[in-house]
């Protein structure tokens, strides 16, 4: 897409030299505050967050980790509790996507419905669970274009959800729009490369090697005694689907953290084309992630937001140090900006824009240019 590329040319010439510095920074920078924990403490009683479960990463280990609650006669959450991690997935799967890719079982840039021989089979109630499915095949001309490149850069052209036959924005690689669609197309090319379903593909791939115990892209039995139930409602989630199915605990996603930020090929991969979002703000989209690139120090990043549950997740790709925030309140992204300038201090242009805002807040700053 050379129009979105271009204009972050200068920004990735600064995420390449943060990655080629990542593991001798990581060796001497500072870990996170130790007020973290009291920050977090209360941050929760003033944004009455019921549960919030955090984790941060310094030199390839969890340096921190912890939990508290902002309401009366909540149990005080661990690192080990679970919770609906919601479009926290995407980054999860991503990742065991560009293996793929580089195991040479998926190539980034080809047509994705070459691999599916079927066509696809669109599912226009995914989150009617325990109904019937809904479904039409799609015929879109413009399908036939849409790559796994696409997708992860959310440049596919497909609507975040479509209850109705499923047909695209715009053309696909001419512009960017936050795409569940699309995530819920690379699942099913997944499925059919590995000949697995999600669920068993990401535990054979990722989980069981890095010990995530607590994570799975379904709800399991086994999660009971540790799940945090989301405030004021959530859905139950018996299906595995990529883009916002995730559950996990704090400490397991630090896990996974501490992997990405230890895999210098899969960050270059990353970083290294880009999407345009947000020029003013620095704000793009790489592989998977959100890139926030400043003039000393580039970041990637990743919101979550379903019912009854928020999170946020960012890491440095100079340092390596990440955080990651699970709660269990529809108020929970209040809680992101302190967390996350604690864990990395300054300011950073992804609080200012739209995508992280709600309700009125996401319409006046997207719409309306009230940011503040």
């Amino acid at each position: 897409m050379p129009s979105n590329r271009s204009r972050f040319d200068r920004r990735v010439i600064v995420l390449a030299a943060s990655l080629f510095s990542l593991c001798a920074a990581s060796a001497g920078s500072e870990p996170p505050s130790t007020d973290l924990q009291a920050l977090v403490e209360r941050q929760a009683r003033d944004k009455q967050v019921c549960a919030v479960s955090y984790a941060t990463i310094h030199a390839g280990k969890i340096s921190s980790s912890g939990g508290a609650s902002g309401c009366d006669h909540t149990r005080v959450p661990t690192d080990d509790s679970v919770f609906q991690a919601a479009s926290l997935s995407k980054p999860v799967f991503a990742y065991a996507v560009l293996k793929l890719a580089q195991e040479g079982l998926l190539n980034l840039d080809a047509p994705l419905v070459g691999y599916l021989p079927q066509g696809y089979l669109h599912i226009r109630n995914p989150f009617a669970f325990g109904r019937p499915s809904i479904t039409d095949r799609v015929v879109a001309p413009e399908l036939q274009v849409v790559t796994a490149r696409m997708v992860l850069t959310h440049t596919s052209g497909l609507p975040n959800w479509s209850g109705d036959p499923l047909a695209f924005d715009f053309e696909p690689g001419t512009s960017w729009q936050y795409s569940g669609e699309g995530f819920m197309l690379l699942q099913r090319v997944v499925e059919e490369i590995t000949t697995e379903k999600l669920d068993d593909f990401m535990r054979h791939r990722l989980f069981d090697p890095l010990g995530m115990s607590n994570t799975a892209f379904r709800w399991k039995p086994q999660f009971a005694a540790a799940f945090t139930p989301g405030v004021p409602r959530y859905m139950d989630i018996p299906e595995a689907f990529a883009p916002f199915s995730l559950h996990t605990s704090a400490k397991d996603y630090a896990k996974f953290l501490a992997a990405l930020m230890g895999d210098p090929l899969a960050i270059q991969l990353i970083v290294e084309a880009p999407a345009s979002v947000i020029p003013k703000l620095g704000l793009g989209w790489g592989l998977g992630w959100g890139l926030e690139t400043g003039e000393q120090e580039s970041f990637i990043w990743q919101w979550g937001n379903n019912p009854g549950y928020r999170a946020f997740v960012m890491a440095s790709t100079s340092s390596g140090d990440a955080v990651v925030m699970l709660t269990s309140s529809e108020n929970g992204l209040e809680m992101a900006e302190p967390i996350v300038t604690t864990v990395f201090p300054g300011t950073h242009s992804v609080f200012k824009s739209y995508l992280v805002r709600e309700g009125f807040a996401y319409f006046a700053c997207k719409h309306l240019n009230w940011c503040i």
